[in-house]
């Protein structure tokens, strides 16, 4: 394997210091000092890196992390984009998730090893010759982990730290706009732990009713209310001991945030109407398309219960900064679509894919898939062309 390129983004000498220590004592990696992302963009435009570790200064410097992310999205071999800060606090930590692939906090001899054998593990794929898809590498049973291709070094490592992170018992909170695949993520989550042979279950929390959510999540006792003839169990109970995830879970109301804290917390719940507390015996997963350290400011999502969810954090970056998965993706899905009608559809033209990747998917993967989809039901084969795609990707 080739020697590959680390770009560090800092003037702090004794973090200079440590990631240059660090990365001589994990592999095959040259270490590049740059001392602002501005510098590294224009680096990034001559030659590529396998992985930028960025010491953010605040201001101006935070919101340039995105033309980096933007640059790294570009280059065929994967390129990962991390930050590294003094700030520790979790809510900070998910704040900075929102614009790079992940957070890193000092020491950096602790996390940072794993990291840059991930990075060079994802890497090797691409220089192997042959190599299969990765995405086939990591699908579990069940559904298909469409969005989990290893196209960008972002999604690589992912994938990784879920793997690590699935075993454990951690609550996890998921964050990225609507169709990139935060339900799959939980699910392949659940699927690569010990409670895999358990419940999955999801509650659509943007869809309960005000007046019966409490039931809908924690169940009720006979007579709780009017119309309540028997005693019911809520998703909480349903799940078991498996896994339930709370999508679009910025939608409670604060009242049900209040007891949902307590649940988080105090691993019990009680069904509407009863004094009885039941254990929760399941895994909590919460996901939200929505930033909610911005919800938390407008006063409509509880700090202290961002805080209890946030203790791992995972971010599903839109389509639209994931330009390397576009080509992957929309062969998966030609050839997908292809095998459902018996036809003979076996991917995307170059024409096509040039198309694709300058379209800004609002819809993100889901949105994609829909594409697809309809140009497959169009296209004589082989491949989806450029006259397949018209009218499907908006004005």
């Amino acid at each position: 394997m080739s020697t590959a390129t680390l770009l560090l983004v800092s003037g702090d000498y004794s973090l200079i210091k440590t990631v240059r220590d660090v990365a001589g004592s994990v592999g095959d990696l040259q270490v590049k000092v740059l001392p602002d992302a501005r510098a590294a963009c224009s680096h990034l435009g001559q030659e590529d890196a396998a992985l930028v570790l960025v010491h953010l200064r605040g201001g101006a410097e935070e919101g340039r992390v995105t033309d980096l992310l933007r640059k790294a999205a570009t280059f065929q071999t994967p390129t990962a984009v991390l930050d590294v800060s003094d700030r520790s606090h979790a809510e900070q930590a998910l704040i900075l998730r929102r614009r790079v692939v992940d957070y890193l906090s000092r020491p950096l001899d602790l996390s940072l090893p794993s990291y840059l054998r991930d990075v060079l593990m994802v890497r090797a794929r691409y220089e192997a010759p042959l190599a299969a898809p990765a995405a086939q590498e990591v699908e579990a049973p069940g559904e298909g982990q469409d969005f989990l291709c290893d196209g960008s070094a972002g999604m690589g490592l992912l994938v990784e730290q879920v793997r690590r992170v699935a075993p454990q018992e951690a609550t996890v909170l998921l964050g990225g706009e609507t169709g990139t695949g935060k339900t799959r993520l939980a699910r392949l989550l659940h699927e690569l732990s010990p409670r895999r042979e358990r419940p999955f279950r999801v509650v659509h929390c943007g869809a309960l009713s005000a007046t019966l959510a409490g039931s809908e999540l924690f169940g009720h006792v006979r007579g709780a209310f009017t119309g309540a003839d028997r005693d019911r169990a809520g998703k909480f109970a349903e799940a078991g001991r498996g896994t339930l995830l709370l999508d679009d879970v910025d939608a409670l109301p604060l009242g049900l945030q209040a007891k949902l804290l307590r649940v988080v917390e105090g691993r019990v719940f009680e069904p509407v109407g009863s004094n009885r507390s039941v254990p929760l015996r399941a895994r909590l997963v919460a996901a939200s398309k929505r930033r909610l350290e911005e919800e938390v400011a407008a006063g409509r999502f509880r700090a202290d219960l961002l805080y209890q969810l946030s203790g791992v954090g995972f971010y599903l970056p839109p389509l639209r900064e994931r330009l390397a998965d576009i080509p992957v993706l929309a062969d998966k899905f030609a050839r997908e679509f292809a095998s459902r009608r018996c036809g003979d559809v076996q991917g995307v033209t170059a024409d096509a894919l040039r198309a694709l990747r300058g379209y800004s998917w609002p819809g993100n993967i889901r949105e994609l898939r829909d594409v697809i989809e309809r140009a497959v039901a169009r296209c004589p084969g082989p491949r989806v062309g450029l006259s397949d795609l018209r009218d499907l990707l908006g004005s």
